[in-house]
């Protein structure tokens, strides 16, 4: 016997989009930095022989530089 719509469960699993404690994107936002940068400087970090956890403590540590063409006033 098929279900008909009004017949179905009206409430729906609703997903929750909440940042993992401990996250790139957590970490990330914690420190006003977009996380693409973040997981740049911590893979440039890496290449390099630095451990990923010292690597991300680096990262954060690193402020951010002015982005694009400098503007004359």
């Amino acid at each position: 016997m098929r279900l008909m719509k009004h017949e179905m469960s009206s409430d729906p699993l609703t997903r929750r989009n909440r940042r993992q404690p401990g996250s790139l994107a957590s970490l990330a936002d914690a420190a006003g930095m977009p996380v693409g940068t973040l997981k740049s400087r911590i893979r440039a970090l890496v290449d390099k022989g630095v451990p990923r956890e010292e690597a991300i403590q680096q990262a954060l540590s690193q402020p951010l530089a002015p982005q694009g063409r400098p503007r004359q006033p």
